[in-house]
């Protein structure tokens, strides 16, 4: 269990950059962003103390909006060469037990051109599937996923909206 914990803490660690630039993406779009800090537990048992407060949040008027983000392993450009079936959003009890809920997720390929944008009003779209999460040892969740062609998909190079639509 502590090893895995290390494993999450370096993985933590690298999601700042990914953050940062998707905020830049919300700004670029007009809107104010914020950024929480980044809080790290000691040990996993402590885990609950710090959970997630979101990545970012996004202002619009007097509306906020929870922003999560996640950047893949895997490059793509759309849905029509997204390596695999379905869209992995986030692990179920993520979702369930967060609050607010995100607005939505925000899903950067590798080499970071591209975004998936999940909008959480296409939850009755998601479906549940169980996963083995490689990064870490022993490993299984639940994890709320879509099909590639039931989200946004934008270009971040030129800032705009992909050809995938």
């Amino acid at each position: 269990m502590q090893e895995n914990h290390k494993k999450f803490l370096n993985h933590l660690d690298k999601s700042s950059d990914p953050v940062f630039i998707v905020a830049r993406y919300i700004y670029d779009q007009g809107f104010d962003v914020r950024i929480n800090a980044l809080q790290k537990a000691k040990s996993h048992a402590d885990w609950k103390q710090y959970k997630d407060d979101g990545d970012i949040y996004m202002y619009k008027d007097l509306d906020v909006y929870r922003i999560e983000v996640k950047q893949y392993s895997k490059d793509f450009t759309g849905s029509h060469d997204y390596p695999y079936p379905n869209v992995l959003i986030c692990a179920k009890h993520s979702y369930d037990n967060a609050t607010p809920k995100p607005y939505a997720y925000m899903l950067l390929n590798k080499n970071r051109t591209h975004m998936g944008i999940v909008n959480t009003e296409t939850f009755p779209d998601w479906k549940i599937v169980t996963i083995k999460d490689s990064r870490y040892d022993n490993y299984k969740q639940q994890t709320y996923a879509i099909e590639p062609t039931k989200i946004k998909w934008v270009s971040l190079n030129n800032k705009g909206e992909s050809n995938d639509n």
